[in-house]
């Protein structure tokens, strides 16, 4: 049956479309389709207990009904983690993640770390540490978008910011630099003034701020001189001692102010927050009533306030049965709040909404507190980190859409026959997905193991995948195999280092890890040799084996005929530092790429190499494969997109004109194989609410 006057026809697989037209001139080429979000077709784990990534709530702070929670997710590799913000406009009865942005509008970058915040009368702060170390201000009118912003001169390396708070005219932060104390102001959270030297002779650090009005006051440690006489001798020290100042003018001058201990209280305060009509701080306090065998001591805390931060006292009690410490307080001029333990370490939150009365609010397991406060009616909020999670007291984070995600890393992938098999881990722990057609993905099925497979390949015997455990003190190796690609199971490999690449050649199966080669012709026995370096990744040539990595922050690569005796290969001069991560071979034709040595071609099975550049412009290469016709890399692109490359023989290359997927993030694709005659690849697209994964397939040109 045909359609009269039809154009063309549109075939569509998983996304993808493929427009076969019909001009003039005959049948047009198709055209190359773009990436497609592929979360739904590589599951995470459903039985997993952990979504295996690091995350942590660093503060919390409220405004009336709007409450605001910071904090950062990742794999837990410093330098890659990802601010995220997290706001509720009803008191916490309801959260949504925010959107985060460049001061231009663009994506953020990986690795900010935002540690304290402050907020209201629409204007919030918060502020942080960029992954080069810098300073870096994220501000928002309403917590629901917020955007980065660089800080310049008034932050230094070397500062230490504790706390931060808003005034009636703007944000004060106060901390640290080189044993002295800093104070840093700013109108709006954008342009920043630093405070040296403070008119307060002796601070060697703040750590604790907090605004009433015009008012500040702030807590700290002050070195102070001691004169003791030690037999006929006076000896002279420094002591350092805690203590509380006050400024009226924007923490340009500060004046010393005193708790005094009352209602038997003792010890340094703790906290400091501006509460209902004015500052309020807290001590420990303890009562002993009785006479000898009937002598019993009471604990609990003591409040203190002041409605100017210059005249303070005692204002009542709080603890109750078994109190045993207070482990947090802060609060809002909504109310007061207090995380306090009992003698079997139990904790629990007390609030208060006058500092007088006070009511228990709840029981808080295992977390590591980072924040606490009060919003309008009296609702307690708490902030931090359990067992590698974010933790937001009372709140199933699981629940709030884009708040948590599941760790999913798809490392390779490579085609056998009637299968295209992926690797990587889910959720903390190993995967393997397989596809017979590379568009209807399963996951496999096998005895679960911490840790992940890095990559992957086929041979006579079967499936191999490589890779790391990540269960006991020590990680060790992990290796599976499978007949089929879709039942797998564990094998035996020698302890050591781990595995990182395999591969199948002349002498049977390579494995390469740092500082180590290792054959098999069977799967079942191994034969380690000894490499100097660290080999990332392994191909075959029709004349043996060629390994690629580096060797003290420079790049290397190693030949061997039979996978056992490894030679190390010379390179041309004046590669830079680095490593290389991949390589892929066509016969005896190779190409290697990496961060810093770039592209290099090998045109006889690994024993001379030349350096080439696939496209000058890119930032980076982010995969290579062989294919029937040659060789095809991915490369980074402009506007954050991904471009994918072909070569007869790794030389010359031509650019594939791949569309970038819809949507704002960092696209790359870091996986890809031959299959058939098409090309597959698999990559991520990564922005402030996280990484989804992409897939690609188009016909090999």
């Amino acid at each position: 049956m045909g359609i009269a006057g039809a154009a063309g026809l549109v075939l569509v697989a998983v996304g993808t479309v493929f427009v076969l037209g019909q001009g003039e001139d005959g049948p047009k080429k198709p055209r190359v389709p773009g990436p497609v979000a592929a979360e739904r077709l590589f599951a995470v784990d459903p039985a997993a207990k952990t979504d295996g990534l690091v995350q942590e709530l660093s503060a919390v702070a409220s405004a009336g009904r709007t409450i605001v929670a910071v904090g950062t997710e990742g794999t837990g590799v410093e330098g890659r983690e990802r601010a995220g913000f997290l706001v509720s406009a009803d008191s916490g009865r309801g959260w949504r993640t925010a959107r985060v942005r460049g001061a231009d509008g663009t994506e953020p970058p990986l690795g900010d770390r935002p540690q304290l915040l402050a907020g209201g009368s629409r204007t919030w702060v918060a502020l942080g540490r960029a992954a080069d170390g810098g300073a870096v201000a994220w501000t928002s009118e309403d917590g629901k978008t917020w955007t980065r912003r660089p800080l310049g001169a008034a932050f230094k390396p070397t500062d230490r910011v504790s706390a931060l708070t808003r005034t009636a005219y703007g944000f004060v932060a106060v901390g640290g630099a080189n044993g002295q104390a800093v104070v840093w102001s700013s109108a709006d959270g954008r342009a920043w003034q630093r405070i040296d030297g403070l008119q307060a002779p002796g601070i060697v650090g703040l750590d604790r701020v907090a605004a009433s009005g015009n008012v500040l006051v702030t807590h700290g440690t002050f070195a102070r001189k001691v004169t003791r006489k030690k037999g006929r001798k006076k000896v002279t020290r420094t002591v350092l001692s805690d203590g509380l100042w006050r400024s009226a003018d924007g923490g340009r001058t500060w004046t010393a102010v005193n708790v005094p201990q009352a209602q038997g209280s003792y010890g340094a305060t703790k906290g400091l927050v501006a509460g209902p009509g004015g500052f309020a701080t807290v001590r420990e306090g303890q009562r002993t009533t009785g006479r000898k065998k009937h002598r019993k001591t009471t604990r609990f805390g003591v409040l203190f306030t002041s409605a100017d931060g210059l005249a303070w006292r005692a204002a009542g009690q709080f603890g109750g049965s078994g109190y045993a410490g207070v482990e947090r307080f802060g609060g809002s001029p909504a109310g007061l709040a207090a995380l306090v333990r009992d003698g079997k370490g139990a904790r629990t939150v007390l609030s208060s909404v006058d500092g007088r009365a006070w009511q228990p609010g709840g029981a808080v397991s295992g977390p590591e507190v980072t924040g606490l406060t009060v919003a309008a009616g009296g609702a307690v909020a708490l902030s931090g980190r359990r067992d590698g999670d974010a933790y937001l007291f009372g709140v199933d984070l699981a629940a709030v859409p884009g708040a948590v995600h599941a760790e999913r890393t798809i490392r390779s992938v490579a085609a056998g026959p009637g299968r295209v098999v992926a690797v990587g881990s889910t959720n903390g722990g190993t995967a393997v997905w397989s596809a017979p057609d590379g568009r209807t993905w399963t996951r496999a099925q096998f005895p679960g193991a911490g840790g992940w497979l890095s990559d992957l390949a086929y041979g006579a015997q079967g499936w191999l995948a490589v890779g790391r455990t990540s269960s006991g003190a020590k990680p060790g190796p992990l290796a599976l195999v499978s007949p089929d690609g879709v039942t797998w199971r564990k094998a035996t490999f020698p302890a050591g280092p781990a595995p990182v690449a395999a591969t199948t050649g002349p002498a049977g199966y390579v494995a390469v890890g740092t500082g180590a080669a290792w054959r098999s012709s069977d799967l079942k026995g191994w034969r380690r040799t000894d490499v100097d370096g660290a080999p990332a990744d392994v191909a075959a040539t029709t004349r043996g084996y060629v390994a690629v990595g580096g060797r003290e922050k420079a790049p290397a690569i190693w030949t061997s005929p039979d996978g056992v005796k490894w030679t190390a290969a010379k390179l041309p001069a004046g590669l830079a530092a680095g490593s290389l991560s991949e390589v892929a071979a066509h016969g005896d034709a190779l190409v290697a790429i990496g961060a810093g040595p770039g592209v290099l071609v090998s045109a006889d099975g690994g024993a001379t190499w030349t350096h080439r550049a696939i496209d000058p412009t890119a930032p980076a290469v982010t995969a290579v494969a062989a294919t029937r016709k040659g060789f095809a890399a991915a490369t980074t692109a402009g506007g954050g997109g991904a471009a994918v490359w072909t070569s007869p023989d790794g030389v010359a290359w031509h650019r594939l004109p791949v569309p970038r997927l819809d949507g704002p993030g960092d696209q790359r694709l870091t996986a890809m194989t031959a299959m058939g005659g098409d090309l597959l690849a698999i990559g991520t697209s990564a922005d402030h609410r996280g990484e989804t994964p992409l897939l690609w397939r188009a016909p090999s040109p």
